[in-house]
């Protein structure tokens, strides 16, 4: 890890521009002339300007018509030197508005309750609430609703910071998302993250037109709206879902975002009992859980035959594992309880070998007793055993493929400052490297995979990956792992983990158990009152089905 630096007061500043700089030698011929004006006009400023303008663009301002607002004279940087001097810079480059007309409602939640209080014109209880205080103060009459705006504006001058639709598209362009903001930067320069360097050369790049960078910005608008969507109920919920952009050709993000966009929508029909608007949504998304609720659909309304043609189509060609559970559950009680079990087989229960032992109730967290206690079993003392959870067959994972998770594969980097590539929690993951990630399992046996894997521990130490967490991997672990497991195991256990990883890399059992002379176990763990979850129930099917050792253990506590 990096050794941690003291931040400059205007580090914000750097980053901002490495950002910008970034996006138009990238994506220069992508961008609209105001936002290549918008670029131009800032990088021209004195730094002062730049500064407050960075600052003002950060702070989350009060809303209006006319941009962000801020109050001038409440505004106070130590870094910034002559603030109103760099305001009025910054508004004669047409980055900031100087108070731009705007309705007393807009101008209202600049000010404290005891501001308004003071400055109202008629005496107001001080025990209005600051809803019922604005409330009042807008249905005063025009002449007093003008006075109010000179008492409460008095020598203080509004700014509204202009152009922030011009950055969201930068940072749409570096990020790939709105979400995120600068602190990956500050992450960098405080040295708490080092990342993996991968090619960002104009043809690895996400976006390849302009249109595809305004389906996704349009998606943005539809994803502010959803909370109000959602609350005004299902004509407003159809009418946003008519909004979203449709995906182009290849661009599997954009895919997924408005997938999981219309399964909120669809959803939330589906609460206010609108089923035939709910489903038509669900027929238009092609991921989890959209076949599920399709079926649930079906089901409640009686139409039986419909609910188990989706289950069976589902079990034909399930998506994830989740998926082709439900539809083995669901279609078998859906349709012993039509009266139509034929075709339809119980689902199978796991039944892993369970012990339950009497530890003395103590401090440590209950995985740790349970390590202690089986390191002391006679059979295999003395053994040694890991609290491991998820952390050490991800992590083996992440140092055996890392040159693969961190592959050039197009669309998948926007920026230098990403832990994991874009689509890495994603289904389009394991096919988007499907051919790289099958040579590399096939060639997997115990001297390709302690190779690779020590190879990647030495020179990638500290930087990091999605899959590894250095602290959790000791070389001790490692050494025991890449011995005693076999090739075998940790093929089927890499191919499952692949296959589905953001729901496969969590579940695993909490210890792995090493005998004194040869062989390991996984160990689940359950404390008093603890119960499997679906996952680990999953995980343990599986361990059976391919002859990997493991066992539940059940801990009470001792009078």
């Amino acid at each position: 890890m990096a050794t941690p630096v003291e931040l400059a007061p205007d580090y914000y500043l750097t980053n901002f521009r490495a950002l910008v700089d970034f996006v138009v030698e990238r994506y220069r011929p992508l961008l609209s002339e105001g936002e290549r004006q918008f670029y131009v006009t800032f990088r021209a400023l004195e730094a002062n300007s730049q500064r407050l303008y960075v600052r003002l663009l950060s702070r989350k301002g009060v809303p209006s018509s006319a941009g962000a607002l801020f109050r001038e004279h409440k505004l106070a940087y130590a870094e910034i030197d002559q603030l109103p001097a760099a305001a009025e810079a910054l508004c004669e480059a047409g980055l900031l508005r100087r108070n731009p007309e705007l309705l007393l409602e807009e101008i209202l939640p600049l000010f404290t309750k005891a501001e308004l209080q003071a400055c109202s014109p008629v005496s107001l209880p001080r025990s209005m609430k600051r809803e019922a205080l604005e409330q009042a103060l807008l249905e005063r009459s025009e002449d007093e609703q003008e006075s109010l705006r000179r008492t409460l504006l008095g020598n203080d001058s509004l700014l509204a910071v202009q152009a922030a639709e011009h950055f969201d598209t930068f940072k749409l362009c570096f990020f790939g998302n709105l979400r995120q903001d600068l602190t990956d930067y500050v992450l960098r320069d405080l040295g708490l993250y080092r990342y993996e360097k991968y090619p960002l050369e104009r043809e690895h790049l996400p976006f390849q037109n302009r249109a595809q960078i305004d389906r996704h910005l349009r998606y943005y608008r539809c994803l502010e709206q959803l909370d109000g969507a959602l609350e005004a109920g299902a004509d407003e919920i159809t009418a946003l879902a008519q909004q979203l952009p449709e995906a182009g050709e290849g661009d599997a993000t954009l895919h997924r975002r408005v997938d999981r966009l219309r399964l909120a929508l669809a959803r939330q029909l589906e609460r206010l009992e609108a089923l035939d608007a709910a489903d038509q949504l669900y027929r238009h998304c092609t991921r989890p859980p959209a076949r599920e609720r399709r079926a649930r659909i079906a089901a409640k309304r009686g139409d039986i035959e419909a609910a188990l043609a989706i289950c069976r189509e589902i079990l034909a060609e399930p998506h994830n594992e989740a998926e082709q559970v439900f539809a083995e559950s669901f279609g078998f009680r859906t349709a012993k309880k039509a009266g139509q079990p034929e075709g339809w087989e119980p689902p199978s229960r796991p039944r892993p070998p369970t012990e339950t032992v009497a530890l003395p109730r103590l401090p440590e967290r209950v995985e740790l007793l349970a390590a202690a206690h089986l390191q002391e079993e006679p059979d295999v003392s003395p053994a040694q055993c890991f609290y491991v959870e998820n952390s050490l067959f991800k992590g083996v994972l992440g140092l055996y493929t890392w040159d693969i998770l961190f592959a050039p594969v197009p669309g998948a980097f926007f920026n230098p400052f990403q832990v994991a590539p874009s689509d890495f929690r994603s289904p389009d993951f394991f096919p988007q490297r499907r051919a790289a990630f099958e040579q590399r399992l096939a060639e997997l046996d115990r001297g390709s995979l302690a190779g690779r894997v020590w190879q990647h521990y030495r020179e990638k130490n500290g930087i990091a990956n999605p899959l590894v967490a250095w602290e959790a991997l000791p070389e001790d672990l490692l050494e025991l792992a890449l011995e005693r497991i076999p090739p075998e195991h940790w093929r089927q256990l890499f191919r499952r983990m692949l296959g589905d990883i953001s729901h496969h890399r969590n579940g695993l059992p909490d210890l792995v158990l090493f005998p004194a002379r040869r062989g390991y176990e996984l160990v689940e763990v359950k404390g008093p009152g603890d119960r499997l979850q679906q996952n680990q129930l999953r995980w343990l099917a599986f361990f059976a089905r391919h002859r990997i050792p493991h066992r539940v253990l059940h801990v009470e506590w001792q009078p």
